[in-house]
C-alpha cells in the first residue's frame, strides 16, 4: 500500500470499527471486516471503496498517508510517535543561524 514509506509506523492492532472517528466522513458505507466486527469503507472519486484510515489517541482519523509525515496531523502528534524517519527536540530555546 505505500504507507510510511522509509519509516516504521506507529500503527495500531486495533480494528477501526463502524463508529471510529466520529464526525468524519459522513459518506461512509458499514461493512463486515474478517468476518468478526464492522468497519467501515468510504467511496473514491474512481468509484471504489477504501479503508485506509490511522486511527490517533485522541479518536481522529487521518489518512494513512499522512502518517510519519513530518506534519501532526492528528493534533496531538500520535501520527508521528514512533516514526523512525523524524526525531523530536524538548527544547524552548531558539535556534538562530549565529548561536
Amino acid at each position: 500500500m505505500g504507507l510510511c514509506l522509509n519509516s516504521t509506523c506507529p500503527l495500531q492492532n486495533t480494528p477501526l470499527h463502524y463508529n471510529s472517528c466520529p464526525g468524519q466522513y459522513l459518506d461512509r458505507v458499514n461493512t463486515l471486516a474478517n468476518n468478526s466486527y464492522l468497519t467501515f469503507v468510504t467511496r473514491t472519486d474512481e468509484g471504489g471503496y477504501e479503508n485506509d484510515y490511522f486511527k490517533c489517541r485522541n479518536n481522529r482519523c487521518v489518512r494513512y498517508s499522512q502518517v510519519c509525515n513530518l506534519v501532526d496531523d492528528c493534533g496531538d502528534m500520535s501520527d508521528e510517535l514512533n516514526c523512525t524517519n523524524t526525531w523530536f527536540a524538548r527544547t524552548q530555546k531558539k535556534l538562530t543561524e549565529n548561536s
